[in-house]
């Protein structure tokens, strides 16, 4: 009896089971079944999608400074089947031959578009991200700032002066001391400095007098009278202070002029006026390669008063070794003739840069009025293209088709045809304008300013 029960238990155990597996086998054929049908329920589904009711892509534009507005949506959607010189009158027939003669106006419509659809993306962008801005920079003369240019707005150039005060500063020419020459040198030189610039007056040999005793004491002496953005006023006071006093240690000034040079200088120019030779055992030829080698690398001009040979041998030396040039004055004339031979050569720098500038704003400005019109033409030819192919489909549907909904669409792509055209004249027209009045703007900015500073250099040399 035991034995017959374990069968029994045995035997059920196996039928659940079995059953089990029967009805996950019935389970699996069944969805597999359900998936069967919903595939070729799809594919059927797309099979009854027409090409008049495929769902139509637009261009994807990157970067844009803002928003489209609702036509400017419309005009980046892909373009017809037969657009541009794809156009197919025959081919295009056929296509809508297809058509249900039960179609809205609406439908009507976009059957139309996607065959000839006229593509203008790329013209939208160009009028979305257009800038008329004439922006021209030309460095200025005598500066290594661009203009305009806001984040070099704390940038300058820096013009050092250094003065021999030694005791030979005191002899005479022609009734003038050496030292009222070179004031005079100065006081011209500062007329003529560029806008944003600073100036600085160092002042060497000016302690003690040029006896044995007092050559250290001379040697030693460098002093700065004046930094900073010019007062004409103040700057002149601090040089007409200086009087000739001792020995003329020129390396020791160009040492110390370092000091006076502002970080933010984007140039620096230094100008030593002397009237002799390195008297306190330095090496100014050296100097003035170390300090040319340095920060801004500055430029080092001389201007000699009355110097002998041997004194002019060396100042040319240093001036070649800071990179600059020597410059003799022996008398008032010299001196006179040297300003002037600045003064024009300030006089082309400036002409070049007006032209230069002039030149460039009315190449800009010609190259963004050229953008905006064909840019402009290419919408409004575009529009008046796709509007022509589209009478001729719609005469199609309305005679031979005999469509009743599409009696009015003559109407509404005429409406979209000048809205298009309208938009691509607008804006050419708008764009245009700006590109022409910021030219001018820019090519009055160098005539003036280039003649103004002309002009300046003109009556100084009068």
């Amino acid at each position: 009896m035991k034995k017959a029960i374990i069968l029994l238990l045995c035997f059920l155990f196996v039928f659940s089971a079995c059953s089990k597996s029967e009805e996950d086998a019935e389970s699996d054929d069944k969805k597999q079944v359900e998936e069967t049908e919903a595939e070729t329920e799809e594919a059927e589904e797309k099979e009854e999608t027409e090409w008049w009711q495929t769902e139509v892509e637009s261009y994807s534009l990157e970067d844009l400074p803002r928003d489209l507005d609702e036509l400017e949506q419309e005009l980046i959607v892909e373009p017809g089947l037969y657009s541009g010189d794809k156009y197919d009158l025959a081919a295009a027939k056929e296509m809508l031959a297809q058509l249900p003669d039960d179609l809205t106006e609406e439908e009507l419509e976009a059957a139309l578009l996607r065959l000839i659809r006229e593509d203008y993306h790329k013209e939208v962008e160009t009028f979305v991200t257009f800038d008329p801005t004439v922006e021209i920079n030309v460095d200025k003369p005598d500066e290594d700032l661009e203009e305009p240019s806001d984040e070099m707005a704390t940038s300058t150039s820096h013009f050092a002066i250094l003065l021999d005060a030694s005791g030979s500063m005191n002899n005479q020419s022609d009734g003038t001391t050496r030292m009222e020459l070179a004031k005079e040198a100065i006081g011209n030189f500062i007329d003529i400095l560029p806008e944003n610039s600073t100036v600085s007056l160092r002042v060497y040999g000016h302690e003690g007098t040029g006896a044995d005793a007092d050559k250290k004491l001379s040697c030693n002496a460098t002093e700065s009278l004046y930094n900073g953005e010019m007062n004409e006023k103040k700057f002149m006071n601090a040089l007409q202070s200086v009087q000739p006093a001792g020995w003329t240690p020129i390396a020791n000034a160009l040492e110390a002029v370092e000091k006076d040079i502002p970080e933010n200088a984007s140039t620096a120019i230094v100008y030593v006026v002397s009237d002799g030779i390195e008297t306190c055992d330095g090496d100014p030829i050296k100097a003035a390669e170390k300090l040319n080698q340095k920060g801004v690398q500055p430029i080092i001009n001389i201007i000699g008063f009355q110097v002998d040979d041997e004194a002019q041998e060396l100042l040319e030396q240093v001036a070649k070794a800071g990179k600059g040039e020597f410059t003799y004055a022996g008398n008032k004339q010299d001196l006179e003739d040297y300003w002037e031979e600045e003064y024009n050569r300030l006089q082309e720098a400036w002409e070049a840069w007006q032209q230069e500038g002039m030149k460039r704003a009315d190449e800009l400005s010609k190259q963004l009025m050229e953008q905006a019109d064909e840019t402009g033409y290419a919408i409004m030819e575009k529009s008046e293209l796709e509007f022509d192919r589209a009478e001729e489909l719609i005469n199609y549907l309305t005679t031979e088709r005999q469509i009743e909904n599409a009696d009015n669409l003559w109407s509404l792509f005429y409406d979209r045809s000048t809205t298009i055209w309208s938009y691509g004249y607008d804006n050419q027209t708008e764009n245009w304008g700006a590109a022409y009045e910021n030219g001018n703007a820019a090519w009055r900015y160098f005539y003036e300013t280039g003649t103004e500073k002309w002009t300046e250099y003109y009556n100084k040399m009068n």
